[in-house]
């Protein structure tokens, strides 16, 4: 199964050492350049993206539909449009970001979401981790990751938690 991701998660991944968790569930993990130039951006904040644990595992790959991506990108960040786009190129493939409006502009294609979380939620099933609650405490505190209360009882809920 091939997964694209967006900056959100992978920064999230990064800041609580869990990058592993986004490579683990799929064959490929593809991010456009666009997601790579958001997270060397934020390199005050997670370091050198590309020397993190887990990082080689991520494969650069560009949207071909451009005039998508800057339809969406009228009211996402690029990153968001471009990792939609991408998503909705590759069939099948799985999308992981966390942003409600990205997550909504996903859905509307019909694209499969996944978050944060969900990766989470599968890590445990899987046995990669014991728990997920002591994760989504570290995301909040280090990577001030923001999330609805109902929503992290429904992950804790499916994580058996």
């Amino acid at each position: 199964m091939i997964a694209v991701c967006n900056t959100s998660p992978i920064s999230n991944l990064i800041q609580v050492q869990q990058l592993r968790l986004l490579l683990e569930p799929f064959s490929e993990v593809f991010i456009p350049p666009e997601v790579a130039g958001e997270l060397d951006d934020g390199k005050e904040i997670i370091g050198a993206w590309q020397t993190a644990p887990g990082a080689e595992g991520l494969s650069i790959r560009s949207a071909r539909d451009h005039a998508l991506v800057e339809q969406l990108a009228g009211y996402l960040h690029v990153g968001e449009a471009a990792a939609i786009t991408l998503a909705a190129e590759i069939p099948g493939a799985i999308l992981v970001i966390d942003e409600s409006d990205g997550r909504r502009a996903a859905m509307r294609l019909k694209l499969h979401v996944t978050g944060t979380l969900g990766l989470f939620i599968v890590a445990k099933r899987r046995g990669r981790i014991a728990a997920i609650a002591p994760l989504i405490e570290e995301l909040q505190a280090k990577a001030h990751f923001r999330v609805a209360p109902d929503v992290v009882r429904r992950a804790l809920q499916l994580a058996g938690e």
